[in-house]
């Protein structure tokens, strides 16, 4: 098991360039959104719980195990 999930905060997502890459793939524009940073302290898994996230949401288990798969 990596030492990635959608448990992680995002600040450590968007810091590493593979998890950084899986965030892009599923959410275009997403490493060169300054509001990110308001949700840094955050993990991918409560980020994806607001309803601005739904579409995302669906796919939870999918971007898990990519970053799972991380090293």
């Amino acid at each position: 098991m990596g030492k990635f999930s959608v448990d992680s905060k995002m600040k450590e997502l968007l810091r590493n360039p593979q998890t950084a890459d899986i965030l892009e793939k599923w959410c275009p524009g997403t490493k060169e959104n300054p509001s990110m940073k308001l949700v840094g302290a955050m993990t991918l898994r409560k980020v994806l719980a607001f309803p601005e996230s739904a579409e995302l949401a669906v796919h939870l288990e999918e971007m898990d195990a990519e970053l799972k798969a991380v090293e």
